[in-house]
C-alpha cells in the first residue's frame, strides 16, 4: 500500500509488521534477491528529500529516507553512504531490522554500521513486567486497555480475534475467530463510559492477502459478551491503523497509512467520513488527543502532524534538529508529553516527547527503554495511569499468513509497563 504522497513513509511505518525476518533480527535465511523498484516511483522521492536535506542539513530523518531510496535501487554504495550519514546523526536510528534494507543484511559493511550504532547508543531496561498474553502465535498489532476492570485486550493477526487477559494470567477470548466480520484486527481501544472495545478492521493486511469475509473500517464490541455494537466500514480505500475514541462524544477518529488521511465515525454513523483528506498525513499511523479534547496528533512517517478540532487546522510539530519524532507505531497523550512506541526507524524503542505549554512544539526527547531482551517488533500500547503498557515482542514478522500455524520457536507475549511519572 502507499500514502497519497509516496511510499516511503508507509515503509518506515509498516517494516515491522512485513513478514519475514530482517538484517539484525535474528533471522538465519539469505538475503532476498533485490528488484530495483520503477524509477519514475523514486525520482520524486530523492528531489523530495534532497530539497528537505538543503532546508534541514544533517536531519536523520531525511537521511534515512534517502538511504531507502537508494536502497529501492538496489544501490549499495550510495545507501551505505547514506547510512553512514544516518549513523553520524543524532537521534541513535537504527537500520538493522529494517527490510528495506535486508538486501545488504550479510554486507560486512552494513553490518559494521549497525554495530556502531549499537556501540553508541547502549541498551535502555526501563520497563517491568506487566501482563502476559499466553498464547505463541497470537501476533498481535493492536492492544487496549481498560482501567476499571484491570483487563487487556489485545488482537491476534493469525486468529483473527480478540482475546484479554489480567493479573490472573489467564487468557480469554472476547471476540472469537471473525466474529462480527473481523478482519485483522490492528488498533484498539476501550470506550469505558460507553461499555464498548473499538477495533480497526481491515479486509487486507499485507501484499496478496484479502479477505472477503471480513469488514474494512472500524468495529465496536460489547465489554461483556463481545457482541458487535457497531460496524462503520470505510468509505475510501486503505488501511485503517490505528484510533482514538473521543470521550465527551463517542467519536472514533481513525488513521488511514495507505492514504494519509485521518477518518472520523460519528456517533449512529454506518459510514465514515473524513476528517482530514488523504495526503494530510503521509504514513499517518499512531493518534493521540490531548486531555481537554483541543488538539489531536497524528504519528506520520516523518513527523508528528497537530489538529485543531475546532477548526479542523492541522500544522507539524515544531522540533529542535536533533529530535526524532517520525515512525510512531503507538501514541498517547500523558500530562502534556506524547510518549509512544517508535519502530520502522529502529528495532524498537520507547519514546517521550516534550511538549511546551502550546503544546504546538516539540522542546525535548527521551528514550525510555530500547535493545531490551524482551524486545522484538513492539507495536502499540495502552496508558494506565502514569505507566505505558506496550506490546514489546509481538513477533510479527515471524507470521505467515499462508504458513500452517506452527507455534515452533514463539513464545508468549510480554505486555511491559514503563513507569513515566506524576505531577
Amino acid at each position: 500500500m502507499m500514502s497519497g504522497r509516496s511510499c516511503f513513509p508507509l515503509l518506515l511505518l509498516a517494516a515491522p509488521l512485513l513478514l519475514g525476518a530482517g538484517p539484525g533480527d535474528g533471522g538465519t535465511s539469505a538475503p532476498p534477491a533485490c528488484t530495483p523498484a520503477p524509477e519514475s516511483e523514486l525520482r520524486p522521492e530523492e528531489i523530495r528529500v534532497q530539497e528537505a536535506l538543503r532546508r534541514s542539513p544533517g536531519d536523520p530523518m531525511l537521511l534515512y529516507d534517502l538511504a531507502i531510496v537508494h536502497a529501492l535501487r538496489c544501490d549499495r554504495p550510495r545507501t551505505l553512504a547514506a547510512l553512514k550519514a544516518v549513523a553520524a546523526a543524532p537521534g541513535g536510528l537504527d537500520p538493522g531490522a529494517f527490510r528495506g534494507f535486508a538486501f545488504l543484511s550479510g554486507d560486512p559493511e552494513f553490518r559494521a554500521i549497525v554495530a556502531g550504532i549499537r556501540s553508541a547508543h547502549p541498551p535502555i531496561l526501563a520497563s517491568q513486567p506487566g501482563f502476559v498474553l499466553r498464547a505463541p502465535g497470537l501476533f498481535p498489532e493492536g492492544m487496549a486497555f481498560d482501567p476499571r476492570t484491570r483487563r487487556v485486550y489485545a488482537g491476534s493477526a493469525s486468529g483473527r480475534r480478540i482475546v484479554w487477559t489480567d493479573a490472573s494470567g489467564a487468557l480469554r477470548v472476547l471476540v472469537p475467530s471473525k466474529g462480527g466480520g473481523l478482519g485483522f484486527p490492528a488498533g484498539m481501544k476501550v470506550d469505558p463510559a460507553r461499555d464498548q472495545l473499538w477495533v480497526c478492521s481491515a479486509s487486507s493486511f499485507g501484499p496478496g492477502v484479502v479477505l472477503s469475509d471480513a469488514t474494512s473500517g472500524l468495529l465496536a464490541f460489547d465489554l461483556r459478551d463481545g457482541h458487535r455494537v457497531r460496524a462503520v466500514t470505510q468509505t475510501t480505500a486503505g488501511f485503517l491503523n490505528d484510533l482514538v475514541v473521543v470521550p465527551s462524544s463517542g467519536e472514533v477518529l481513525a488513521t488511514n497509512t495507505s492514504t494519509g488521511a485521518v477518518a472520523v465515525a460519528r456517533p449512529g454513523a454506518t459510514t465514515t467520513e473524513d476528517l482530514l483528506p488523504a495526503g494530510s498525513v503521509p504514513g499517518a499511523n499512531g493518534i493521540a488527543l490531548d486531555d481537554r479534547e483541543r488538539f489531536l496528533f497524528v504519528a506520520g512517517g516523518d513527523g508528528i502532524t497537530r489538529v485543531d478540532l475546532r477548526t479542523r487546522a492541522f500544522q507539524r510539530l515544531e522540533r529542535p534538529p536533533d529530535v526524532v519524532d517520525g515512525s510512531f507505531d503507538g501514541l498517547y497523550f500523558h500530562r502534556g508529553t506524547l510518549v509512544g512506541v517508535q519502530n520502522g526507524v529502529h528495532p524498537g524503542r520507547v519514546v517521550r516527547l516534550r511538549l511546551d505549554a502550546t503544546l504546538g512544539r516539540i522542546v525535548g526527547w527521551e528514550v525510555l527503554e530500547a535493545y531490551a531482551p524482551w524486545i522484538e517488533t513492539p507495536t502499540t500500547g495502552a496508558l494506565d495511569g502514569d505507566s505505558l503498557l506496550y506490546l514489546a515482542n509481538t513477533q510479527l514478522r515471524r507470521w505467515k499468513p499462508a504458513g500452517n500455524g506452527s507455534t515452533e520457536g514463539l513464545v508468549d507475549v510480554q505486555v511491559r509497563r514503563v513507569a513515566l511519572g506524576g505531577p
